[in-house]
């Protein structure tokens, strides 16, 4: 049995998790489930949860996994229990942190090479800032689309001050039926 913690944006829950005769079970909040999961085909997979069955499509994501149902993507960060409290404890918030870009040192921002709607590569360089008289590139942690620059060309920044906002990225060569 193991036991995680499935993060959203906004809430956290707890499960323990089992395999046993060829089947998931889940314990939650919620109770005990029986739960199945069948890939069909492009990332899709049929989700039976006690006996009701839902169509999804999954995406693995740089924490975590993204589920489409429907028109609806919804993004989870997954870890183990254990270390998801220590990281709590300790004020270390993974969800904040993989959608932000944060600026890694007090500078000026001298370019800005994207826009919000670009889908971004995972280190691509997305801003030039001078800091101490030396150029740097500053690259996207992450694969996904750009929802908004917070920043402009000649705009003076702080440590840690918000650059670029990310939202997950829905892979198009993997379609995902509605």
């Amino acid at each position: 049995m193991k036991k995680v913690q499935v993060s959203t944006a906004d809430r956290s829950f707890a499960f323990e998790l089992w395999f046993e005769n060829g089947r998931y079970f889940v314990r939650g909040e919620g109770g005990e489930h029986v739960v199945d999961l069948i890939p069909l085909r492009n990332n899709r997979y049929s989700l039976i949860i006690d006996g009701r069955s839902y169509e999804t499509g999954v995406e693995v994501a740089s924490d975590g996994y993204v589920v489409f149902t429907g028109a609806r993507s919804h993004r989870f960060i997954v870890e183990d229990y254990e270390i998801a409290q220590m990281k709590r404890q300790a004020g270390i918030d993974d969800w904040a942190r993989e959608m932000l870009l944060t600026a890694p040192m007090p500078g000026l921002v001298l370019a800005v090479n994207c826009r919000p709607g670009d889908r971004v590569e995972k280190n691509q360089p997305l801003l030039v800032m001078e800091a101490m008289k030396m150029e740097n590139d500053i690259k996207s942690p992450l694969t996904g689309i750009i929802r908004t620059v917070a920043v402009a060309p000649g705009q003076n920044v702080d440590k840690n001050q918000t650059l670029i906002e990310f939202e997950p990225w829905r892979n198009p060569e993997k379609p995902v039926p509605e």
